[in-house]
């Protein structure tokens, strides 16, 4: 072969193999930024109970279980509606506000009626808050989906009875951010009602809530009156990023609590 011939040859071959390689590394490239993009898949778990309803005890045995994982990606949330009050125990965690988010619930996912328990899982999967397996299934698929998007808590400090929280979060059209004050535990002796003489005990009890704006205006802080007969330490703070014409929630976190002196 002649030596010009040989060398073009030559050439063209160290080109192709560069070429290659070159493709492979920014096909890498480009896997290894989406993966640095995607977070880990997250369960946002909105049960909505009462200590009035005789059905509610095992789907709050059900949440109970997942609270004592301390999945940081497994979030339980109760919300104690407050629509049977009237049969004979008043609920003392009801509020008519989880009510109302609940029957907003029931507009985006067409559910007929509301009813306790009922879960939510990621703001799009409705079922019976006692369907320990079908909750399990579900769970576990959440889990599996990356998201997208990221919100983390940078700072939630109480002073002086304010609880103080800040948060970032990509600014989204159609997306709100809920932000809740989170009761770890209690028990309540129920004395009236469907559930007379049980000593309740519920997990992940949801004190105070807000939906604030996500859009590039808004602001990244808010301020919850705290209790100064509460403990600090009893307490945990949630927030999670939402769509607000379809309800999917679309990350979460959740932080302690600093107490500053």
């Amino acid at each position: 072969m002649d030596n010009s011939i040989y060398k073009t040859v030559l050439v063209a071959m160290v080109i192709v193999m560069f070429l290659v390689l070159c493709g492979f590394s920014l096909k890498e490239y480009r896997q290894n930024q989406n993966e640095k993009k995607a977070e880990p898949g997250f369960a946002v778990l909105e049960l909505f109970t009462s200590q009035g309803c005789s059905s509610c005890p095992p789907a709050d045995e059900v949440l109970a279980t997942y609270a004592s994982l301390k999945n940081p990606k497994i979030i339980p949330l109760a919300f104690h509606v407050d629509y049977w009050n009237y049969i004979g125990w008043k609920d003392p965690f009801s509020k008519a506000q989880f009510s109302n988010r609940q029957h907003n619930y029931e507009r985006l996912l067409h559910v007929p009626s509301n009813y306790t328990p009922q879960l939510i899982i990621n703001g799009t999967h409705e079922l019976v808050g006692s369907n320990k397996n079908a909750i399990k299934i579900l769970v576990d698929q959440q889990l599996k989906v990356p998201s997208k998007n990221e919100i983390r808590i940078t700072k939630a400090v109480l002073v002086n009875n304010q609880l103080k929280i800040d948060f970032a979060t990509d600014a989204l059209a159609n997306t709100v951010v809920n932000l809740a004050v989170v009761k770890k535990k209690s028990v309540t002796n129920i004395k009236r009602g469907e559930n007379l003489g049980l000593q309740q005990t519920n997990f992940n009890i949801v004190f105070d809530f807000i939906t604030v704006p996500n859009d590039v205006n808004a602001k990244r802080e808010v301020t919850f009156n705290f209790n100064p007969q509460w403990s600090s330490t009893d307490f945990t703070v949630v927030a999670y990023l939402q769509k607000s014409d379809t309800g999917a929630i679309l990350t979460a976190s959740q932080a302690e609590i600093f107490t500053k002196n």
